[in-house]
């Protein structure tokens, strides 16, 4: 049977960092991999990243947004399509917004039952990210609602806790130890919110340092397998708490991208963006791919590109994000 891997993580912890090394250390031991996009929107920029770098190193497939039954049935299509085509293993990378117990009910579907075994699940956790919502609970001012993470946003970093067999911790050339006890007991506080009696221990997390995973760490990651700890079910995705907004053609003002992510991020008319990813052309043969969030933003030039930036997040006022573009053309919304 083809194995499965499935890896989860809030948006922009690094998954699709973590992908790209991953299917490069399986391409090495010989093995013939498939990755499967299950983007939250109907654009899917981390495809794009994937394919400029991985080439044809292994099959790229993508499953774009729609009403949950239609997403449904397209994921299920390329699962089957994978199997029958017999890869050693599929790895599939969902949105930062997913219902991680639907994807596993969906692998005990016929035929997919017969064809595919999960294998592994493994959790991205951007430990800076993590690390500075419990530096902010130290201080006096963390009363504002945006400082921190929601109680929606904690919802889905502890569902997907829930389930992994392993949890990686990415971003994190700057955790000492004590910082890793403190980023591991804010996790376990996110699983007790959801009623999870699961803690975490030193054995289910894997600290990615100095940017790389060791041999040791890959053997880990291979031999993860998954869990099924119980938790309080809440429809968060399906409540309507985060929706992505789509800005056509963009043209930047004319400030560093950094300092612009910035004042969107800080803005609270902006409502509570948590990521914000795309590609903007820059009058040649190419543009620059942006990828920010809070915490960071990336900017990378880049020959390839669908013209649009998303944003996602909680509360979304796409007028008023709108309005830090010099220009755009809005001919989607989702």
């Amino acid at each position: 049977m083809t194995k499965v891997d499935l890896i989860t993580g809030f948006l922009g912890a690094g998954k699709t960092t973590f992908i790209l090394e991953y299917v490069k250390e399986l391409v090495q031991r010989g093995e013939r991999i498939g990755v499967i996009e299950n983007d939250y929107g109907a654009i899917n920029v981390d495809l794009l990243l994937l394919h400029e770098e991985l080439g044809d190193k292994c099959r790229l497939e993508m499953v774009i947004g729609g009403d949950p039954d239609c997403h449904r049935r397209r994921l299920k299509t390329k699962l089957i399509a994978m199997g029958i085509d017999r890869y050693d293993r599929v790895i599939v990378e969902p949105s930062g917004l997913f219902d991680v117990d639907e994807f596993m009910d969906l692998l005990y579907e016929e035929p997919l039952e017969h064809m595919l075994r999960l294998e592994n699940v493994i959790a991205v956790v951007d430990a800076d990210a993590v690390r500075q919502q419990v530096e902010l609970r130290k201080k006096e001012d963390a009363a504002d609602g945006r400082a921190g993470y929601s109680e929606e946003t904690r919802y889905i970093l502890a569902e997907e806790l829930t389930k992994a067999g392993c949890v990686l911790l990415s971003k994190s050339e700057e955790l000492s130890p004590e910082g890793e006890a403190e980023v591991t007991d804010y996790l376990n506080e996110c699983l007790l919110e959801v009623g999870c009696k699961r803690s975490l221990s030193e054995k289910d997390i894997l600290v990615k340092r100095e940017g790389r995973i060791d041999e040791a760490g890959w053997e880990r990651i291979l031999s993860a397998g998954s869990r099924d700890a119980a938790y309080v079910k809440k429809n968060i995705l399906k409540e309507g708490t985060y929706r992505s907004v789509f800005f056509f053609h963009v043209t930047l003002p004319d400030i560093p991208v950094d300092e612009l992510m910035r004042q969107i991020f800080t803005d609270p008319e902006c409502g509570n963006p948590v990521r914000i990813k795309g590609f903007v052309p820059d009058g040649t043969d190419g543009g620059i791919m942006i990828n920010a969030t809070k915490e960071q933003t990336e900017v990378e030039k880049s020959s390839v590109g669908q013209p649009v930036i998303i944003v996602i997040g909680e509360r979304i006022n796409e007028d008023k994000i709108g309005s830090y573009w010099a220009a755009y053309e809005n001919e989607y919304r989702n």
